[in-house]
This record gives C-alpha cells, sequence and structure tokens, in this order.
C-alpha cells in the first residue's frame, strides 16, 4: 500500500522496462492526439478567413461549428470501431493504424485549397484520433501495475493536453495575424505519422489481451449488451455527455470569445487564451490521478463537474475584460479540461478485459455525436442569445447531468482490473 502513496518519480521508478515503454508510447501518441485536436480549435477561425470566399465571411462562425462537428463524427465513427478493432485484433496493431492515419491527414490538411477538402481531412483525422484513444486507455491500464494505474493514467490524459499546448505555443510563434500561418500547424502535424514507423517496435502487446480468448464482433456486442455492462455503460455515456458537450458546446469556443474581447489583438489574446487553458487542462488532468486515488473516482469526478459548473458561466457572462479572461482560461482549463482523465482512470476499471476497448471506445466517442450537435446549436444559439458568450454559458448546465449519473456508477479505489 504504501507505493501507492509514494511520489511521482517512486512509483515511475518502480515500473519495468515494459511498462515504461508503454507509457512512454501512449504518452507521445496521446500528445499528437492532443495536438491534431486543438489545431482545429486554434486555427479554424483563421484557417476559414483564408479558405471562405469573402460573400461566406459573416458566416464564418457557422462554418467553423461545421467543422467542428465533421470532425467529431469522424472521431465518433473511428472511437467505436478502433475500440472493437482493439478487442479483436489486439491494441498494438489497431494503434499503430490510428497513428498513421491521422497524422498523414492532418499533414494533408495543410494543403486544403478550400474550406471543403479541409473539412474532409479532418474528418479522416477524426477516425484516427477516436480509434488511438480507446485502445491507447486499455492498453496502458492492463500493462501498469495496480499501484500506478491511477496516476499513469492521469499523467497520460495530461500529454493529450500538452499537444494543445504546443499547438498554442506554435500558433504565437507562427505569427497567427498571418494567413498562411494555420497551415504550418497542420503541416507539423504529420510528425505522428512519422514516428511511428520509427517507435512501433517499442510498442507492447497487451499480455491481458493476448491471453484472453478472441471474441468476434457479435460476442463482444453481446458482452456489452449484458445486464451489468450495459447499465454500468449507460450511466459512463450519461457522465461523458456531460463532459463532451460541456467541452465542445463552450470550451471551445474561448478562445475565439476571448479575442472578440479586444478585436485588435484578438490573434495575440486567443493564442494565450490557448495556451493558458490546456496548461491548466494538464494540471487538471495530472491531478486527477492523485485525488481520485486519494478521495476515490466519483467524489473527485464531482468535484470537477462543479467548478466547471461555475467557471464556464463566470468566463463568458460576467468578465469583460481579456486580460482578466486569459488569465481565469487557468482554472476553466484545470476543472472543464481535468475532467477528461476521468475517461483513463475509471471506465477501464469498469468492464472486463474482452469488452474494456470497446467499451471505452464507445463511452469516450459516441458521446462526439451529442458534441457535434452541441457545437451546431452553440453556433445557433449565438444568433439567437446574442454571442457565443451567452450561449456557451447556457450549455453548462449539461454538468448538472455528470454529477447525477457519476453517483450511480461503482467506485473502483482499490480494486482489480476486472479480468
Amino acid at each position: 500500500m504504501a507505493s501507492t502513496r509514494t511520489e511521482p518519480r517512486g512509483w515511475l521508478r518502480g515500473l519495468t522496462r515494459t511498462e515504461r515503454a508503454a507509457l512512454a508510447v501512449t504518452m507521445v501518441f496521446w500528445m499528437f492526439d492532443g495536438y491534431e485536436t486543438f489545431a482545429l480549435i486554434t486555427t479554424g477561425p483563421a484557417s476559414l478567413h483564408d479558405l471562405l470566399p469573402k460573400a461566406e465571411l459573416p458566416h464564418l462562425s457557422q462554418y467553423f461549428a461545421y467543422l467542428l462537428a465533421i470532425s467529431l463524427a469522424g472521431w465518433t465513427i473511428g472511437g467505436v470501431a478502433g475500440g472493437f478493432a482493439g478487442d479483436r485484433i489486439g491494441r498494438r496493431r489497431t494503434m499503430i493504424g490510428a497513428v498513421a492515419l491521422y497524422g498523414v491527414f492532418t499533414g494533408l490538411s495543410a494543403l486544403a485549397p478550400n474550406w471543403e477538402t479541409l473539412a474532409a481531412t479532418r474528418l479522416l483525422t477524426g477516425l484516427g484520433i477516436g480509434a488511438e484513444w480507446a485502445v491507447g486507455v486499455a492498453l496502458l491500464q492492463e500493462i501498469l501495475p495496480a499501484h500506478a494505474r491511477t496516476r499513469g493514467a492521469g499523467l497520460l490524459q495530461g500529454t493529450f493536453s500538452a499537444g494543445g499546448l504546443i499547438v498554442s505555443l506554435l500558433w504565437v510563434l507562427f505569427n497567427s495575424a498571418q494567413a498562411i500561418s494555420w497551415r504550418y500547424v497542420y503541416l507539423v502535424g504529420v510528425l505522428p505519422a512519422l514516428l511511428v514507423v520509427v517507435l512501433r517496435r517499442a510498442i507492447p502487446e497487451s499480455k491481458k489481451w493476448s491471453e484472453h480468448k478472441r471474441s468476434s464482433a457479435g460476442d463482444l456486442v453481446r458482452q456489452l449488451a449484458a445486464p451489468l455492462p450495459r447499465k454500468r455503460l449507460g450511466l459512463a455515456l450519461l457522465v461523458s455527455v456531460a463532459i463532451t458537450v460541456g467541452f465542445w458546446a463552450s470550451s471551445s469556443y474561448l478562445p475565439s470569445y476571448v479575442g472578440a474581447l479586444s478585436p485588435h489583438r484578438a490573434s495575440f489574446f486567443s493564442g494565450w487564451a490557448s495556451a493558458l487553458y490546456n496548461a491548466g487542462e494538464i494540471a487538471g488532468c495530472v491531478v486527477f490521478g492523485y485525488w481520485a486515488e486519494r478521495w476515490g473516482r466519483r467524489l473527485t469526478t464531482v468535484g470537477y463537474f462543479v467548478g466547471a459548473l461555475v467557471l464556464i458561466p463566470v468566463v463568458f457572462l460576467l468578465v469583460h475584460d481579456a486580460t482578466t479572461a486569459v488569465l481565469l482560461q487557468l482554472l476553466a482549463g484545470y476543472a472543464a479540461g481535468g475532467i477528461f482523465s476521468w475517461y483513463t482512470v475509471h471506465t477501464p476499471e469498469l468492464f472486463p478485459t474482452a469488452v474494456r476497448a470497446s467499451a471505452i471506445g464507445t463511452i469516450f466517442n459516441l458521446t462526439r455525436v451529442l458534441a457535434s450537435i452541441g457545437a451546431l446549436v452553440t453556433g445557433l444559439l449565438a444568433s439567437v442569445l446574442g454571442g457565443v458568450g451567452n450561449a456557451a454559458a447556457l450549455s453548462a448546465i449539461v454538468y448538472l447531468l455528470g454529477i447525477g449519473a457519476i453517483l450511480f456508477l461503482p467506485e473502483t479505489r482499490g480494486r482489480p482490473l476486472p479480468s
């Protein structure tokens, strides 16, 4: 038990070579998952301003909502399919294919001649991101020892946000005021496709999966439909709805909202808003693992939901100074972004090995359909309610759904992974 209370350096030193390799590889590719995701959020308005006909520029925010919805649709399909593939053909093979897919099409996004082409490449990028997410969690949690799972999961999710931070810093470095800057950001995103070729031999396969009987797609569906997994899947989906809809319908609009508070320095403020949001998110994700180990999965999750429920309306409704709004991104990112560690910490502990990747992929990605609708609805409500701020603040109500659902899921602190 003492090992579960040591500092990060202690639990990291206790890992074997294979366990460290699994942690390092999944962290690298998750960082690029975050990079590809936040590349769209950060550069979306600028890319559309460059690609749209002048007559369509007044509707730019609506086209941005379309891009978000299309990307999320790809993420949904890829995540569910990738989860089933991970349970069927293995975590390792699925991860390699998914990383290659999202890396190649992010690089191709840099060459888009119009917004339709950009939408198509982002759809295919989403397929790869969703698939890698599901198998990455399952692989790491099945390889790490029990005392390291929670902290490792929080650290893993933190690297996703680190990818977003890199995007923000590059956006500033590439001089976001230049029309071509968004293409440079996407061009950097081709790196994971190159890295997966170099690192593929270092990616271990999960022994738990290798030793388990392979199930057909039909068997996987039937096992998930059994009473206990079905109940847990349903409740976890409700928690996921709160996390994802809350993020995509509100937090994803923070950079553009902050930029609008100071139109003459919009690029500067939106870039730093994204950077501080992601810095807060990294801290929130990593610390989530420690709180979850100390206070339990459910209580920690409720605390993050309450924080997001309070902070999002404050930022969008009560703050009208760009500098203050930028600084508050640290807290908003900590709560609304840090809650994403719930996926890596709690969901693997709810399902057995045979359906773990399928369940994780379904929970994390099926709700992307609702999130994409939420992004579209926010864009529509913005015109009705007098701006994106009012619409995004209203969407924070969804966090109440997450608070209610998490209380009905089992507390898994101190329990082994279901076999």
